[in-house]
């Protein structure tokens, strides 16, 4: 099939659909719906033409190939050459969200600057359940022609690098956990969701003596959207270790968090810090074991 089929009309048509995006790159399921929805004219051949096509703008210079880890096809719109991994990443996964360290960084609460782009996606099924609404909200009534088009589906992309920046995905559901950042595709894990991160994932985060003390410098300043992420979110193992932190080292005095001492209990799963063994060092109020050298015997 050669590209001389579509008119100059048709590729500018294309160019400006592809553009009107806002999106930074252009995965093969995007190109392939700009195909479906714009070139009407030739629509038993739309499948046919998605090579060819890729082939057209990237010798226009429309399209850039990215440099991707996994098995993750996209190509970068002319204009977009300084977009973050974090913007890009968050467009090749549309329900991906930067977190951890990464969100940290974005929020001012560490001067450390991230080797590794830290992102939390929805578990397997759950993301095809959301690509399935996708891409009928995407496609409407034209939902099951796009699916017998054999032009690509909206699926979950394979990313390990974008660039030189390497990726971590952690799995998790993504229920009130992040904010879209104004004036871009990029999306980011609200303040009480990353304090939320740091005790459950502190190796995620920078380490345990890191997550102490960003809570021991930011804790009282966000204290009310902490204690709302974790009064809806967290798990009791979560209540007690932020309540240890926020009570015992932070010196936090709150009518919420006195309230979690209630899910303090003797059990396998407590201790301060989930990666390291347990430490002879206790709290009896939280019923934690304080595995934490620094910490020995701080709330004595």
């Amino acid at each position: 099939m050669k590209i001389s089929i579509l008119s100059e009309s048709d590729i500018g048509k294309l160019i400006e659909a592809l553009a009107a995006t806002g999106l930074p790159v252009i995965s093969e399921y995007e190109l392939g719906k700009v195909l479906f929805l714009k070139l009407s004219a030739h629509a038993e051949k739309r499948s046919d033409l998605l090579d060819p096509v890729i082939d057209h703008l990237k010798r226009l210079r429309i399209f850039v190939p990215l440099s991707l880890g996994g098995t993750a096809t996209a190509y970068q719109l002319i204009g977009h050459s300084t977009a973050s991994a974090q913007q890009i990443a968050c467009a090749l996964d549309p329900f991906a969200y930067v977190s951890h360290l990464s969100a940290m960084e974005y929020h001012g609460l560490t001067d450390r600057f991230p080797k590794i782009l830290y992102l939390t996606k929805p578990p397997a099924g759950e993301w095809r359940r959301q690509a399935e609404e996708k891409m009928r909200r995407d496609l409407g009534a034209n939902y099951d022609e796009y699916l017998i088009s054999r032009l690509p589906k909206l699926v979950r992309p394979k990313l390990s690098k974008i660039g030189a920046m390497s990726l971590h995905f952690q799995e998790r559901s993504q229920l009130g956990a992040f904010k879209h950042v104004s004036g871009s595709n990029m999306r980011v894990a609200t303040i009480g969701r990353v304090f939320l991160e740091m005790t459950r994932e502190p190796q995620l985060c920078g380490g345990i003596q890191h997550v102490i003390d960003i809570f021991s410098n930011n804790a009282k300043q966000y204290l009310r959207l902490i204690t709302d992420e974790y009064e809806r979110h967290g798990k009791a193992i979560d209540k007690v270790r932020a309540g240890y932190l926020l009570t015992e080292v932070c010196g936090v005095k709150d009518l919420v968090v006195e309230s979690w001492t209630r899910f303090a209990q003797r059990g396998g799963s407590r201790k301060l810090d989930p990666e390291v063994e347990y430490a002879p060092e206790y709290s009896e109020r939280w019923k934690l074991s304080i595995n934490v050298p620094s910490l020995a015997g701080y709330d004595e």
